[in-house]
């Protein structure tokens, strides 16, 4: 799959699960890049410049390279690591962590298979589930 594929797919899934960014003109006033421009990035019409994928990716809080990152077997997705860490630094124990990560990323794999194009979800096992952060590290806020 071509970078700019996975970026398309990408870009799709963050549309549909931040309803505050779900579509292009949010996206153009959040990070500047245009509606054109982003309209050609969601249909993998051109490869993307650099400032423009860093801009796009602070728009969703997010680091540029995770907008790049394919979705495959095994693989976890940008909204799924962001939830990850979202989740590391507010659940109280590692069952309501676990529980909430399977339960968000089932309602992430399923807003990404009905999107038309989007690569298929991986299957979610435990090894797929992040381990939560021991608790003295919690609350200890991002190195962002």
């Amino acid at each position: 799959m071509r970078p700019r594929d996975i970026l398309a797919a990408n870009l799709r899934a963050m549309m549909l699960s931040c309803p505050e960014l779900g579509t292009l003109p949010k996206i153009t006033a959040r990070s500047g890049v245009s509606n054109g421009t982003l309209d050609r990035i969601r249909r993998a019409a051109v490869s993307t410049r650099i400032d423009e994928l860093e801009n796009l990716a602070g728009a969703f809080g997010i680091e540029a390279w995770e907008l790049l990152r394919p979705h495959g077997p095994g693989d976890t997705s940008p909204l799924g690591l962001m939830l990850a860490s979202h989740l590391d630094r507010c659940a109280l124990d590692d069952d309501m962590h676990r529980a909430a990560f399977a339960a968000a990323m089932a309602t992430i794999d399923s807003l990404v298979a009905a999107t038309p194009g989007s690569p298929p979800a991986p299957a979610l096992g435990p090894e797929a589930t992040p381990a939560p952060v021991p608790a003295t590290e919690k609350r200890g806020g991002s190195s962002r």
